[in-house]
C-alpha cells in the first residue's frame, strides 16, 4: 500500500498544494518559508494519535477573510457552504495486499479499482456556525467590546471540529463519516524533527545516551531476547541484595522495634534491576579518540546530529515496524518524515547521509521480519542533499505570493521538456533535458533554494557581475524601495550561450530570473556559413537564447526590439515564455552606448572604459597588440577581438587596477539597467 497524492487546502500558506509521492523516498525542497514545515504540521496533526488542535491562524488568510465574513444574521442551509482546512490522502493498493481494517474505508467492491481516498478536515458545520452567530450576539450584548476577530480567535475549537471521510475512488461525492482510529489502524506516522536536543555547548549533553534507552524500549520485544544480559541481572541482583540487606539493617531493626507486632512488620530491601531501568538510567555513550574514551558532548554539533538522526532513524523504524510487539503487524501504510537533517552538518557529511539513507531503509524493511510497507519523506533546504538525489524525488515547494505555496514534482520536468513527436527534434530535447537534469544537480542545486537568478555566458561576466553589483549597491544607497542586490538571496549562473536550454527549467522554479548574453553580430561568409563581425556588418545573430525567446533573425529587429526591456511571463500549461512588460524573465544583450553598438561584452566594456584601460596599459598582462589601443578614433570591435589575450586574465586586470571600490571603471549600460529590473 502506498500513498500517492495529498491534497491540503486552506492551511496557513498551503492554499491549495497538491503533492504527489514517490513509493520509498521524496525530498521534499525550498527556500525558508516556503511552507515545508507547514505541510510536516498539517500530517502529523490529523495523522498522530493525539487529538488534533488547531488555531484561527492555521487558516489560510483567505479562509480567515471568509470566517470573519461569518459575523451578522444566520444564512439559510442551502447559502451555506462548510469552511474547513482539510488534507485529502489518495492511497493505491495492491490485489495481494492484506487490506484488513482498512477495508472499513472501501466504499464499493469493484475490482478493478485499487485506490482508497481519505479526507480529513477541521470545519465549521451549519449546525455550529448557527452557534457561533447566535453565541457571539449573545457575547457583544452583554456590553463586552471585543470583535469577532478576538472571540473566534479564542474559542474556534467551540465551533470547528475535526470530521474524517472516507471517499469512493472515482465518485468521491459518495462518502461515509469514519473514526479517526480506523484511519490509524492503516496509516502510521513517524517524525524525526529538525530539532534533535544534541548541545554541547554546557559541556553535557547526553542525548545520546538518553536515545540509547529508547532504542532499546523501541527494538527489544521480551526480556528473554538476550539470556546472557538476564543472567547478569540475575547474578547482580542477588549481590546487591546481600548488600542492602548490611546497608539498611539499622532502619529495618528500627522498624520492627517501632511495630505492634515485630513479625509482620519485618522488611526486606532486595535489588530488582530491569533491562528498561538500565538502559534508561545507566546508559552512556562515549566515542573513542585514539587511545581515550571522551564524553559524547565532546563531538562537535555535525556528529552530534548526525548520531541522534541514525538513533532516531532506528527508534522510529522499529516503531512503525513494531519489531517489540511480536503478536502485532504493522499497520498496512507507512510514513517516515525526517526534518532538515543537514543540521550542523559539513557538506561531506550531507553527502554521505542522503547517499545512504535509502541503502539503511531499505536493510531495515527487509529485516524488520515482518510484510513492512515503508515511504519516507524527508525535507531540505541544502543544496548539498539535493546534488546527491535522484532528480525525480525532488518536491519542489515555491511561494506563488506571499500568501500561497505551491508544490512541483521535478519527475513531470521531462513532460515539460520533451514534447515533440519527430525523431530528431524529440532526441535533441531528451539531450537537454539530461543536461539540465545533471547540470542543475551536480553543479547548481542553489538555484532551488534561490528568489532570483542570473544567467550569464562566461568568465568575465561572473568575475565580475558581484563587483557591478557592488558598485550598484554603493550608487543606490540612500534610495527609497531599493535592496541592495548584495543582500538578496540571487544565484549566478554559468551557462555560456545555452540559457534557452534552461527556459523551461526556470518557468518550472518560477524565480525572477536575468539572463546576460551577447548579440553576437554575424554575417553569411564566403564558405556559405555565418561568420562573427562587426555589428555595422551584421545581418543576424549566431546566439540561440536571442533567437529562442525573441522568435527573431534578422540583427537589426533584434536590435530595435531592445529598446524596450525584453521580458517574458511563463505559460505553465504550453511550457512557454510569452512576451510580457511585466514578466518576471529579462533578455539583455549590448545595447549603442555613445554612438557605438557592441556585440559582445568585452567591447561594450572597453567602449564604456577605454581611458580607464589606456592609464593602466602597462599593468593589464592580459593585453596584446597593445598599439591597437592608440587608434583614433578606437576601433571597439578591433580592440576585443585582437587586444585581449585572456578574458580571464582581462577580468582579473579590470579588478586588481579598478580602484578599492572599483571606482575606476564604469558598468555597461546593459547589464546596469538589467541589474537595476532585478533588483527590484
Amino acid at each position: 500500500m502506498k500513498l500517492e497524492f495529498a491534497q491540503i487546502r486552506n492551511f496557513r500558506m498551503l492554499t491549495e498544494m497538491d503533492i504527489d509521492f514517490e513509493d520509498v523516498l521524496s525530498l521534499v525542497i525550498g527556500k525558508n518559508n516556503s511552507g515545508k514545515t507547514s505541510f510536516l504540521s498539517i500530517l502529523q496533526k490529523f495523522l498522530s494519535e493525539n487529538k488534533p488542535e488547531f488555531a484561527f491562524e492555521d487558516f489560510s488568510i483567505k479562509a480567515q477573510e471568509t470566517i470573519l465574513a461569518l459575523e451578522g444574521g444566520v444564512k439559510p442551509p442551502e447559502d451555506y457552504t462548510e469552511l474547513a482546512l482539510s488534507l485529502k490522502l489518495y492511497i493505491a493498493y495492491e490485489e495481494t495486499d492484506n487490506l484488513g481494517d482498512a477495508a472499513a474505508l472501501l466504499l464499493d467492491l469493484d475490482n478493478s479499482k485499487h485506490g482508497l481516498v481519505v479526507l480529513f478536515e477541521y470545519v465549521l458545520t451549519y449546525e455550529k456556525y448557527q452557534k457561533l452567530v447566535t453565541d457571539y450576539a449573545s457575547y457583544t450584548a452583554k456590553g463586552i467590546n471585543r470583535d469577532f476577530s478576538y472571540y473566534i480567535s479564542n474559542n474556534i475549537n467551540q465551533y470547528f471540529s475535526v470530521r474524517v471521510k472516507a471517499l469512493e475512488c472515482g465518485n468521491e461525492t459518495n462518502f461515509k463519516i469514519v473514526s479517526g482510529d480506523i484511519v490509524r489502524s492503516v496509516i502510521s506516522m513517524q517524525t524525526i524533527g529538525a530539532k534533535r536536543d544534541v548541545d554541547n555547548e554546557q559541556g553535557h549533553s547526553n542525548a545520546l545516551s538518553l536515545l540509547a534507552g529508547k532504542y532499546y524500549n523501541a527494538s527489544v520485544s521480551s526480556e528473554e531476547e538476550f539470556p546472557e544480559l538476564q543472567k547478569q541481572l540475575q547474578d547482580t541482583d542477588e549481590s546487591l541484595s546481600e548488600i542492602y540487606e548490611k546497608l539498611f539493617e539499622p532502619v529495618v531493626k528500627e522498624i520492627a522495634e517501632m511495630s505492634y507486632n515485630p513479625n509482620e512488620a519485618e522488611l526486606s530491601v532486595l535489588s530488582t534491576l530491569s533491562e528498561k531501568k538500565i538502559f534508561q538510567d545507566n546508559t552512556t555513550v562515549k566515542y573513542k579518540h585514539e587511545n581515550t574514551m571522551l564524553p559524547e558532548d565532546y563531538n562537535g554539533l555535525g556528529y552530534l546530529n548526525l548520531f541522534a538522526i541514525i538513533f532516531n532513524l532506528r527508534i522510529k523504524l522499529d516503531q512503525l515496524s513494531k519489531k517489540n510487539r511480536t503478536d502485532e503487524n504493522p499497520t498496512p501504510l507507512n510514513l517516515l518524515f525526517i526534518e532538515e537533517p543537514e543540521a550542523h552538518t559539513h557538506p561531506q557529511m550531507q553527502y554521505i547521509f542522503i547517499t545512504n539513507i535509502k541503502r539503511i531503509l531499505k536493510q531495515h524493511s527487509a529485516t524488520s521480519g515482518k510484510d513492512f510497507s515503508l515511504q519516507t519523506i524527508i525535507s531540505t533546504h541544502s543544496s548539498h542533499i539535493v546534488s546527491q538525489c535522484d532528480f525525480n524525488d525532488i518536491k519542489y515547494f515555491y511561494r506563488e505570493s506571499t500568501v500561497s505555496v505551491k508544490s512541483r514534482s521535478l519527475k513531470k520536468l521531462y513532460s515539460k521538456m520533451v514534447t515533440a513527436q519527430d525523431a530528431p527534434t524529440k532526441a535533441e530535447q531528451e539531450r537537454s533535458y539530461r543536461f539540465v537534469k545533471q547540470y542543475v544537480t551536480l553543479n547548481r542545486a542553489e538555484l532551488f533554494f534561490a528568489n532570483k537568478a542570473i544567467l550569464i555566458e562566461g568568465d568575465t561576466e561572473r568575475m565580475l557581475l558581484s563587483a557591478m553589483m557592488k558598485k550598484l549597491d554603493a550608487e543606490k544607497t540612500g534610495a527609497t524601495k531599493y535592496e541592495p542586490l548584495l543582500s538578496q538571496n540571487i544565484s549566478i549562473i554559468e551557462v555560456g550561450a545555452y540559457s534557452h536550454i534552461f527556459a523551461v527549467f526556470l518557468g518550472f522554479l518560477g524565480i525572477k530570473t536575468l539572463i546576460i548574453t551577447d548579440l553576437d553580430c554575424a554575417k553569411l561568409g564566403e564558405n556559405g556559413r555565418q561568420c562573427k563581425c562587426r555589428f555595422s556588418d551584421g545581418t543576424t545573430t549566431t546566439n540561440a537564447s536571442i533567437k529562442f525567446f525573441t522568435q527573431l533573425e534578422k540583427l537589426d529587429e533584434i536590435v530595435d526590439l531592445s529598446a524596450k526591456p525584453i521580458t517574458f511571463s511563463y505559460d505553465s500549461a504550453t511550457a512557454k515564455w510569452n512576451a510580457d512588460s511585466d514578466g518576471q524573465l529579462r533578455l539583455l544583450f549590448q545595447k549603442e552606448e555613445g554612438g557605438y553598438q557592441a556585440r559582445s561584452f568585452e567591447d561594450a566594456f572597453i567602449n564604456n572604459n577605454l581611458q580607464f584601460i589606456v592609464d593602466n596599459i602597462d599593468n593589464f598582462t592580459s593585453l596584446k597588440n597593445k598599439d591597437i589601443l592608440q587608434t583614433t578614433p578606437p576601433d571597439y570591435y578591433e580592440i576585443a577581438a585582437r587586444c585581449i589575450d585572456s578574458k580571464t586574465s582581462f577580468a582579473l586586470d579590470i579588478l586588481l587596477y579598478g580602484g578599492e571600490n572599483n571606482e575606476g571603471w564604469t558598468t555597461p549600460q546593459y547589464i546596469k539597467e538589467g541589474l537595476e529590473w532585478l533588483a527590484q
